[in-house]
């Protein structure tokens, strides 16, 4: 071999061992990213993460913080940016992008929806991909932003489209992303879920009528199947549970239940315990369920095989070591409503710990009452939001209630409220108030 010829081949084997390098470290980087509602594995969970233990002088380590509009949309994380969807004055629907490590913004962009809905402000957690930002508003627009340009791909009004109008509190809807289809629910009187092509925006199927709702489509693996589902009700008198296949709307499931009349469907979720086995989140004093599924991928039957006391009106449970954690409510609306259980058996609020057959470990009452606060799981520990202080608490899992460290993170008053899903990625969290975002720095001190 020449020296001409084995100076090219040294650069090619350098050259490939660079780009396996970069590689490597942006696959790396890609793992620790929140890009969308309830985090990278769906379940509001990021197992192999560390994070302290304590608080040093009462409270978190502060990043930054910034003002926001009055509302209740999370964050999502990729990278090295945050996304947010806020809203002005009731008049535009604005997503913003920030710099994770100093909360300065790169980018807006901004839509004008005129109107005004109950508890009004922003909704959704954003969405996004490597080029590109998916977001829905209260009012049902769905919004496709390029990542690179910061312009619109195309915008949609669900209502319009599929003569739908919001519900009661809006729409609270985080699009899912799979493959080339963007999943979200217009919940009109005849069309349930709907899926849009990523590129154009254009409607690919429907599926049947959910009534109304504002929770999100999740998508779940039942019985090794991939399904959509959503969750709505009828007439605020039963429930209903909508499995349909992703890539083409055909209905898997639909579960109807009888609640009686006065259901208010607040955001209800599905957590998967197995592969046949979920709970079911309602809350606002309608407590949950626990649901088997049997059957095929293409027609699967749902039994409910146990009904719980208490309920998450807003976030998914947590499972950490076999065991359930969920921020708890039985419908009191302030701190202290319910007598709390000596029994644990018919816990009034706060955090509840239970087994997934139901059975309850222990549950604080009275004592704790986090009003629809989030909750994540952080490599085993649990990270807790106050949903009337915004107080944060780490908690340890266990045979019993266990708070390692408690403290105050934003420095303007809260309010009530303070339902809005966080965000975690390398070791930065990033939580909302009513009037503010901040980020804390969780990751052990070196």
């Amino acid at each position: 071999m020449g020296v001409g010829l084995e100076i090219i081949y040294f650069i090619m084997i350098m050259f490939i061992r660079n780009a396996t390098l970069a590689f490597c470290l942006f696959s790396s980087l890609g793992a620790a990213d929140w890009p969308h509602f309830l985090g990278p594995n769906l379940n509001n969970s990021v197992p192999d993460e560390k994070i302290v233990t304590s608080f040093s002088e009462g409270r978190p380590r502060l990043v930054w913080e910034t003002d926001v509009n009055p509302g209740y949309g999370g964050a999502a994380i990729v990278g090295d940016e945050v996304f947010n969807l806020d809203r002005v004055n009731q008049e535009f629907d604005v997503i913003t992008c920030r710099a994770l490590e100093t909360g300065k913004v790169k980018w807006t962009w901004k839509h004008e929806v005129p109107g005004r809905i109950s508890h009004p402000g922003s909704r959704g957690v954003p969405t996004v991909t490597s080029d590109a930002v998916y977001a829905t508003s209260g009012f049902g627009h769905v919004y496709c932003i390029d990542r690179a340009t910061h312009k619109p791909r195309w915008i949609i009004d669900t209502c319009k489209r599929f003569e739908a109008t919001p519900p009661r509190f809006g729409y609270a809807i985080h699009p899912v992303i799979k493959g080339n289809l963007c999943f979200i629910a217009p919940t009109s009187e005849k069309i349930g879920l709907a899926a849009l092509d990523i590129k154009t925006g254009k409607t690919v199927w429907t599926s049947e009528s959910i009534g109304s709702s504002h929770s999100s489509p999740q998508l779940l693996k039942i019985l090794g199947k991939d399904v959509l589902v959503m969750v709505g009700d009828f007439n605020r008198e039963k429930l209903v549970l909508l499995g349909v296949d992703p890539g083409s709307g055909k209905t898997i499931f639909n579960y109807v239940e009888d609640f009686g009349t006065g259901i208010f469907n607040a955001i209800p979720n599905v957590f998967m315990l197995g592969k046949d086995t979920a709970v079911f989140t309602a809350g606002y004093g309608k407590g949950s369920r626990l649901l088997k599924f049997t059957g095929t991928e293409e027609a699967m039957t749902i039994t409910k095989t146990a009904q719980l006391p208490f309920g998450d009106k807003f976030h998914i449970p947590l499972m950490i070591e076999g065991k359930l954690y969920m921020t708890a409510d039985r419908g009191g609306r302030r701190r202290g409503s319910r007598q709390p259980s000596n029994t644990g058996q018919s816990p009034a609020s706060g955090m509840v710990c239970f087994a997934p057959d139901g059975v309850v470990h222990w549950s604080t009452g009275k004592e704790l009452y986090l009003n629809g606060g989030a909750i994540l799981n952080i490599g085993g520990m649990i990270v807790s939001q106050d949903g009337d202080t915004g107080e944060l608490r780490l908690i340890k899992p266990g045979d019993k209630y266990q708070e390692l460290a408690k403290g105050k993170v934003f420095s303007k008053k809260t309010g009530e409220q303070l339902w809005a899903p966080m965000a975690f990625s390398n070791g930065k969290l990033v939580m909302r108030s009513q009037n503010q975002l901040i980020c804390v720095d969780l990751a052990p001190v070196k």
